[in-house]
């Protein structure tokens, strides 16, 4: 079953590679993840527009277009109303604060930011996983960012009390009844996180039928 989720965990980051356009930056955020699959997650630091970076290696930012660019690059962002802060700090670099609490269904994907721009995704199955992956750099890519002197720095945490069955955490702490995975992110080539619990059922709020067991 292990081998299962590997699987699925290599299928996703290969689709957050192609969707995911912002690039994390001198952060530190953190999931709060329960047993039964609530969830609140904060994200606060800079964020990088990946395309304006790449046209200003190559030259190709006008500068009279330069701050509609920007702007419009802003107003992206503002569509995810969980964003509590966005100045922009120039050249495609935004400082932001991020909170979003919620409770996953049965089957569902959730993102940070959203789910075609999203960093981090958090996926229920139907069998009662619940994995959380963030996006990877390819070397070809990490090799741009060092040439535009970005280091891709931070500190991401997941802290629960769940079962969890795989992660790649750098450290590990027991906090109480909670666990604290860390992931230290020094350059674009460390490892993400990537994180598999297996979630329990809550008697108090017990979720609709899953779709198999649905008629």
């Amino acid at each position: 079953m292990t081998a299962e989720w590997t699987k699925r965990l290599a299928v996703l980051a290969a689709l957050f590679l192609l969707s995911s356009c912002y690039i994390p930056d001198k952060f530190r955020a953190e999931l709060r993840l329960s047993r039964y699959g609530d969830f609140a997650i904060s994200y606060k630091g800079d964020l990088l527009w990946a395309p304006i970076l790449d046209d200003y290696r190559k030259g190709k930012v006008d500068p009279k277009d330069e701050a509609e660019r920007i702007e419009n690059i802003r107003k992206d962002l503002v569509r995810d109303i969980a964003f509590r802060k966005i100045e922009s700090r120039g050249r495609g670099r935004f400082a932001v604060e991020y909170e979003r609490a919620g409770r996953l269904g049965n089957v569902q994907l959730t993102a940070l930011i959203r789910r075609d721009a999203r960093m981090l995704a958090l996926r229920s199955l139907e069998n009662g996983a619940v994995i959380v992956a963030a996006n990877g750099i390819k070397p070809s890519d990490a090799q741009i960012l060092a040439e535009l002197g970005l280091t891709m720095e931070g500190e991401f945490r997941i802290t629960t009390d769940a079962n969890v069955v795989e992660n790649n955490a750098t450290e590990v702490r027991q906090f109480g009844t909670n666990r604290v995975y860390v992931w230290k992110i020094d350059n674009p080539l460390s490892p993400m996180p990537h994180l598999v619990m297996l979630r329990d059922p809550d008697p108090l709020r017990p979720l609709p039928p899953r779709p198999s067991e649905q008629k």
